[in-house]
């Protein structure tokens, strides 16, 4: 794989930690604020949007 720029690292970095928080914001509101049994597909919009995020973050500081 090509190097990459500090730049666009720097960007993947940022959008990695936005979307773990996003994901994490989406499941712990889900977990605490909603009263009604959730369907599972509900449930796979935050989970995706974490795994998302951990594969982005981990090719980032897996490759230098």
């Amino acid at each position: 794989m090509a190097q990459r720029t500090r730049t666009r690292k720097a960007i993947s970095i940022i959008l990695g930690l936005a979307l773990v928080g996003t994901g994490l914001f989406g499941f712990g509101y889900m977990q605490f604020h909603v009263v009604e049994p959730i369907s599972i597909k509900f449930w796979l919009i935050p989970t995706t949007i974490f795994a998302a995020a951990v594969a982005i973050l981990w090719d980032d500081f897996k490759n230098p």
